[in-house]
């Protein structure tokens, strides 16, 4: 291609040059004739880049213009997300909060119950046991064996209060 167009501007000074020569009129006004031309050229190739550094120039613009836009635009949309998502976290642990508060007080009352149960069942026991038997031997043994059981209740109730801490400080934590 550059080619071609390389033959192109050679064949056109030739012809250029054989209009010259084979001008009807005076070189000196010939000379003028083609100075004129030339710098009508020149004008209107300075006129041409002129209007094209305009154009570029406002596309340039345009462009950083739209650029900014788009910036803006992308900087409120994240911010918004950003605001959606903490109040989401907000709500989640709102929820989080309010179901421990609920949970804690169950597990210190079902803890007290179950106290409370395992003293009667050790009180029905003793008696019970104290009722069928007359011996003394027999009623140590039993004595014991229900103070064994008071023991294990003791240590049931005790890991029922582990429990219900445990649940109370996971509360205050959040």
């Amino acid at each position: 291609m550059a080619n071609k167009f390389g033959m192109f501007l050679i064949g056109g000074v030739v012809g250029a040059v054989a209009a010259l020569l084979a001008a009807p009129r005076p070189g000196a006004e010939t000379r003028a004739m083609v100075a004129d031309k030339a710098n009508d050229i020149l004008g209107d190739a300075q006129q041409w880049g002129g209007q094209a550094a305009a154009g570029a120039q406002h596309i340039y613009q345009e462009a950083a213009s739209k650029g900014a836009e788009v910036v803006n635009n992308v900087t409120a949309k994240g911010q918004e997300i950003a605001s959606e998502a903490a109040a989401r976290g907000a709500d989640m642990a709102a929820s989080i909060q309010e179901a421990a508060s609920n949970i804690s007080p169950t597990i210190n009352e079902k803890g007290d119950e179950l106290r409370e149960k395992i003293e009667a069942a050790r009180q029905r026991i003793a008696d019970q046991v104290a009722k069928n038997v007359d011996d003394d031997a027999v009623s140590d043994a039993v004595s014991s064996a229900a103070d064994a059981v008071a023991d294990k209740a003791d240590d049931v109730a005790e890991k029922a209060e582990e429990v219900a801490d445990k649940a109370a400080k996971h509360k205050a934590d959040k």
